[in-house]
C-alpha cells in the first residue's frame, strides 16, 4: 500500500510539473522584451531572472521541453506500472486513456489557458525555478550551442536580430485596430519610419515654384515681394538665378529699413546658403541645418544645376503633416468633380494621385513622377492651355487647364465610362 500510495503521489507531481512546464512556456515566449525591461525596472528578484531568461530564448525553451518531456514520460510509466499492478495486462490500455486524458486537461490546455490570459504574472511566478533548472541544464546547453555555432549560416545570424522595422508597423496597425492607438498617431508613427528614408528631392519646392530676389533689388522692392508671398526668408541671386549668393532674411529688412542707415544693400544682409544634393536624406538634412542654424537649403541635382529648394517646415511637414499659416491657402492636389472628373495639381507625385484614383495613371519613374511631367513625356514638348493626352490604358484624357509660363499648374483628368460588353 506505501508503494502504491507512492507512485500516487510521483504520478501527479509528474502532472503537476507537466502544466508548470506548459504555462511557463506559453508566459516566458508569450511576454514581449519591453514588458520584460518595464518589469525589471522594479527591481525584483523574479523580473532579473525573467530578464536573463530572455536574454537567450534558444536556452529557455530547450530548458522547458527538458523538463517537459522528463515528466510526462515519468507520468505515463508510472501511471503504466500502477495499472499494470491492479488490471494485469490490459492496464496498458488503461493507463494509456487515462493519461492522455489527464495530460491533455491538466498538462497542457488548462495551464496553457490560463497563461495565456495572465502572462505578466504566470511569467513572474515562473521565472526563478526555470532559471535554476537551466543553470542545472548548462553542460547540454553549452553542447547545443558549440553545435549550433557550426552549423549557423548568415540567414540564422539575420534572424537572431530582434525585431524588425515591418513588425513594428504591423504592431502599431494591431494597436489602432484594437483602439490603444489613435489612427493620427498611426499615421504619425509610420510617417516616422517613411522619414529616414525620404531624400530631399521628394520634399523641396521646384524650381519653377521658387520666389527668389535678385541682389540689385531695393530694400522697399524686397519687402514688397516677401509681403506679397508671406515668406520670410528668399533666395538671393546675381545676375543669374543660377548663381544663388545668399538667403536673405524679412526682420534684416526690417531692421535695415527703420535703422535710418543710408546706402544699405542687400548683399550687406544675406546669410551663407547651404547647398545640398537631390539625393540628400532628410533626417541627414534636418540635423546639418540645426547645427548650422539655418531655416533653408538650396537642392542641386547631380550635374550641379538649381532645382529647388527644402525648408525646415517642409522636413517636419514629413512627421506632422501640412504646417498651415495665415498666408497658406488649403487646396487639396486631387479634386474630385464628379461624372468621372478630376481637378490635379501638375505638382503632385503619380504615385500619390494614384492612392485616391479609381484607376491609376501610368508611372515611369526613370521618365517622369509628376502628373506634369507625364504630360510633358507624352507629349514631347511645352503644351498650351487646352492641350490634351488620351491615356488608352485607363480610358481616360489629360487636359491642361492652367499654365504660368512654361510651367504646367492644373491639369483635368477625365475617365470614360467602360463600355458594357
Amino acid at each position: 500500500m506505501a508503494a502504491d500510495a507512492l507512485n500516487f503521489a510521483l504520478f501527479f507531481i509528474c502532472l503537476f510539473l507537466s502544466g508548470f512546464f506548459s504555462g511557463s512556456e506559453v508566459a516566458l515566449i508569450a511576454i514581449t522584451r519591453a514588458k520584460v525591461r518595464t518589469l525589471f525596472a522594479e527591481g525584483t528578484k523574479s523580473a532579473m531572472a525573467l530578464a536573463q531568461l530572455k536574454e537567450n530564448t534558444d536556452h529557455l525553451l530547450i530548458t522547458i521541453l527538458i523538463g517537459n518531456n522528463v515528466v510526462n514520460v515519468s507520468a505515463a510509466a508510472i501511471a503504466t506500472a500502477i495499472a499494470i499492478d491492479y488490471f494485469g495486462d490490459a492496464g496498458v490500455g488503461i493507463a494509456t486513456g487515462i493519461v492522455v486524458i489527464l495530460m491533455l486537461v491538466i498538462g497542457e490546455i488548462g495551464p496553457k489557458t490560463y497563461a495565456s490570459k495572465r502572462v505578466d504574472t504566470f511569467a513572474l511566478f515562473v521565472a526563478r525555478p526555470i532559471l535554476f533548472l537551466e543553470q542545472i541544464l548548462f553542460p547540454i546547453l553549452w553542447i547545443y550551442d558549440r553545435i549550433r555555432r557550426v552549423s549557423m549560416t548568415d540567414e540564422d545570424l539575420l534572424l537572431q536580430h530582434g525585431v524588425t522595422e515591418e513588425e513594428i508597423k504591423e504592431w502599431i496597425d494591431v494597436g489602432e485596430e484594437s483602439g490603444v492607438i489613435e489612427e493620427n498617431e498611426r499615421v504619425m508613427l509610420h510617417s516616422v519610419f517613411r522619414f529616414g528614408d525620404t531624400i530631399a528631392r521628394e520634399v523641396m519646392t521646384p524650381r519653377p515654384d521658387v520666389v527668389m530676389i535678385e541682389d540689385s533689388t531695393s530694400l522697399d522692392e524686397a519687402l514688397d515681394i516677401f509681403h506679397e508671398t508671406g515668406f520670410s526668408r528668399l533666395p538671393v541671386y546675381h545676375r543669374d538665378v543660377e548663381n544663388i549668393i545668399g538667403i536673405l532674411n524679412v526682420k534684416d529688412v526690417f531692421r535695415a529699413i527703420h535703422s535710418g542707415v543710408p546706402d544699405v544693400l542687400i548683399p550687406d544682409m544675406i546669410h551663407d546658403v547651404y547647398f545640398v544634393p537631390e539625393s540628400k536624406k532628410i533626417d541627414d538634412l534636418l540635423k546639418e541645418l540645426q547645427f548650422k542654424q539655418s531655416h533653408l537649403a538650396i537642392i542641386l541635382d547631380e550635374y550641379g544645376v538649381f532645382s529647388g529648394v527644402v525648408s525646415i517646415e517642409d522636413i517636419l511637414e514629413e512627421l506632422v503633416g501640412d504646417i498651415l499659416d495665415e498666408f497658406d491657402i488649403e487646396e487639396d492636389e486631387i479634386q474630385d468633380m464628379g461624372n468621372g472628373v478630376y481637378i490635379i495639381d501638375a505638382q503632385a507625385w503619380v504615385e500619390d494621385i494614384n492612392n485616391t484614383l479609381p484607376v491609376p495613371l501610368p508611372l515611369q519613374p526613370d521618365n517622369y513622377e509628376t502628373v506634369g511631367g507625364l504630360v510633358f513625356t507624352h507629349l514631347g514638348r511645352i503644351p498650351h492651355i487646352g492641350e490634351s493626352i488620351t491615356l488608352p490604358e485607363i480610358n481616360g484624357r489629360l487636359t491642361v487647364t492652367q499654365m504660368r509660363g512654361r510651367q504646367i499648374l492644373k491639369i483635368k483628368l477625365t475617365l470614360e465610362p467602360v463600355p458594357e460588353n
